[in-house]
């Protein structure tokens, strides 16, 4: 597994990591009704995580909304901490129906503490603001709160998740944050216009989610209704078929073709599907013609 450097933090990350959402919740929670999308129980995620480690992943992705994903990291990596690095956040968690927010400075310093209880350590790699809006990063409580833990030593550096473009400039432009994480795929390159330049020539590393979207770049097509969605669908399908590839392996390598990108995270419940994603970013960049074949429809 290849390793990239995390912006300014000297971080050194495998291309691919580890998004811990799977393992700890259950997802797709919209589609419970339909498939089974329950979370594995305890012994396999730690051997999901622990396979995880063993194809040269070392970054891992989590956070309080995952439900029981921290302490799940937290018994898996006894005894191998310093191998790997981990990214959790604050801001949100789940009460088993809907998502809670609160980015007060008092309750982030208990998402804090709550996680490094929860994942058995000291510190944490990357501390991130959950879903974090154009309004939190600016009101700048959130992030008080994080320097705070920063100077405490529970922090190495500082990024924040979100799906708004406004609030990742924002941040980068801050100079305060150290990464950031946003949804980039083959059907969707907006981040990539609006924040992944500014980003680099700022020093902040980028980490994509997503990259499947949401599944929906995988084996089938899932909850695909809008028939102009379902055309492009096929259509990147064809064109990983033409090159030999599944559609997943085109959506990953796709992302890593773009050296701006620092880490690409995926999350699986499957040691199958674990070794498929390592082997397909192992594979490197796409091939310049299939990328030019991508950007035809204009993304």
């Amino acid at each position: 597994m290849k390793r990239r450097t995390l912006g300014r933090t000297g971080l050194q990350v495998s291309e691919l990591g580890f998004g811990a959402l799977e393992i700890g919740r259950h997802w797709p929670y919209w589609r419970q009704d339909r498939e089974d999308f329950t979370r594995p129980d305890e012994a396999s995620a730690v051997r999901v995580l622990r396979a995880a480690i063993d194809h040269g992943i070392n970054f891992f992705d989590t956070a309080p909304a995952y439900q029981d994903s921290e302490r799940i990291l937290g018994k898996a990596f006894k005894g191998v901490r310093g191998e790997v690095l981990i990214g959790t956040k604050c801001g949100e968690w789940f009460d088993g129906e809907r998502s809670v927010y609160d980015y007060s400075f008092h309750e982030t310093k208990r998402f804090i503490e709550n996680s490094l209880r929860q994942l058995q350590t000291d510190y944490v790699d990357l501390l991130q603001i959950h879903s974090a809006s154009l309004e939190v990063v600016r009101k700048g409580e959130t992030l008080a709160a994080m320097q705070e833990a920063k100077r405490e030593g529970k922090t190495r550096f500082l990024g924040l998740s979100t799906e708004d473009p406004a609030a990742a400039l924002e941040a980068v432009s801050s100079g305060a944050f150290d990464a950031v994480q946003v949804s980039y795929n083959a059907m969707n390159s907006l981040f990539a216009r609006e924040t992944f330049e500014a980003a680099r020539a700022a020093g902040v590393g980028i980490i994509v989610k997503d990259a499947v979207a949401r599944g929906k770049l995988s084996a089938k097509l899932i909850d695909v209704t809008d028939a102009g969605e379902r055309a492009e669908l096929e259509r990147l399908r064809g064109i990983a078929a033409d090159a030999g590839m599944t559609v997943t392996e085109l959506a990953l390598r796709f992302v890593l073709s773009d050296d701006r990108v620092s880490t690409v995270i995926a999350g699986t419940k499957s040691t199958e599907h674990l070794a498929m994603n390592a082997a397909s970013a192992g594979r490197g960049p796409l091939p310049v013609e299939v990328l030019r074949r991508i950007d035809e429809a204009g993304r």
